[in-house]
């Protein structure tokens, strides 16, 4: 089979199309023929060598997410069977031809929804519905503040927010962005044009007020914004740190509102917590995606061998949604 690896930490050009043996299917998991996956900025940073592979998935092959059709099925699955359409999260590995999975993290692709779309939908809406369903306790009528909201999770945000009655704000520095999201997104969804000279949380708070709840998608400085226009007792659910690692915070503040501030990662977690997760995000938000009320925005799809242009394209943030490669 064909298989995507970083050849060296570095630029998209150590991204190589190589030749490896066809995993054997083990007796809880599926062998899926992959049809489609997902690019996500974690992939670049595997790339860079910022974003170690956690056990028990190959160490060089990035990829978060994947649809596809089971190939063959362990002695102990009973949910799935040969030929089913299938698609979800994997803590690496999905640039490839096939991809071994545990039976119990797979869900299968709604009848109308193709290969493509369903690669989108994994890494953006599971993410977006842990943090702020399962961790963030989202309620009708909160304020959900949505820094970053043309990215996949930004954009399934905001689409969960309006399924549970919540007020959607969402934040970029690019109108062209806030556009497209109002225009997928609809009524129930406001959008702030950040600018980058004048304070983040002044502006937040003149246009919205206080925020009772947080998906924070940039990290960095902004942590620090976020805290000041925090309502009492609100939560910031800390997803990515594309503005930097580091920041000063004020502890007082914390103190005083009685804020929680919650990392958050996918990768890292047990399988049984993943399972479960799985099972969560299955009975609750999968009915809406076979409805598509809630919709992954696909901005493109590539074949697998342009792998090193998709990278490239992802980078220059030159996207509005997901980067789909097909098989």
């Amino acid at each position: 089979m064909r298989s995507i690896i970083v050849s060296e930490p570095g630029a998209a050009e150590v991204l190589k199309i190589v030749e490896r043996e066809k995993p054997v299917v083990g007796k809880d998991e599926l062998l899926v023929k992959v049809c489609a996956f997902g690019l996500n900025r974690a992939d670049i940073a595997q790339r860079l060598g910022r974003y170690p592979a956690p056990q028990g998935v190959p160490a060089d092959v990035p990829g978060l997410e994947y649809a596809g059709e089971v190939e063959a099925v362990g002695d102990s699955v009973s949910k799935f069977k040969k030929g089913d359409r299938v698609f979800g999260l994997v803590g690496g590995g999905s640039y490839q031809e096939y991809l071994l999975v545990h039976a119990e993290t797979a869900m299968p692709i709604p009848k109308d929804i193709s290969f493509a779309h369903a690669a989108a939908y994994p890494e953006a809406f599971v993410t977006a519905f842990d943090a702020m369903v399962l961790q963030g306790k989202l309620k009708p009528g909160m304020k959900v503040l949505i820094s970053a909201v043309g990215s996949g999770v930004g954009l399934a945000a905001a689409q969960i927010a309006k399924l549970y009655r919540a007020q959607a704000l969402g934040t970029s520095r690019t109108q062209d962005k806030l556009d497209r999201a109002k225009a997928l997104i609809g009524e129930g969804f406001t959008a702030l044009k950040c600018d980058k000279d004048a304070s983040f949380s002044r502006q937040v708070k003149e246009s919205f007020g206080d925020i009772d709840l947080f998906v924070e998608l940039v990290g960095g400085k902004y942590v620090e914004e976020d805290i000041k226009c925090a309502a009492a007792k609100a939560t910031i659910m800390l997803i990515g740190l594309l503005g930097g690692t580091l920041t000063e915070l004020s502890l007082n503040l914390i103190l005083m509102k009685r804020l929680k501030l919650i990392g958050t990662s996918m990768r890292s977690r047990t399988l049984e917590e993943k399972i479960a997760l799985t099972k969560r995000f299955e009975s609750e938000l999968l009915p809406f995606i076979a409805s598509q009320e809630l919709q992954a925005n696909l901005d493109c799809t590539m074949p697998f061998e342009q792998i090193v242009q998709a990278h490239k394209m992802m980078e220059a943030d030159a996207n509005f949604g997901k980067i789909v490669m097909v098989i």
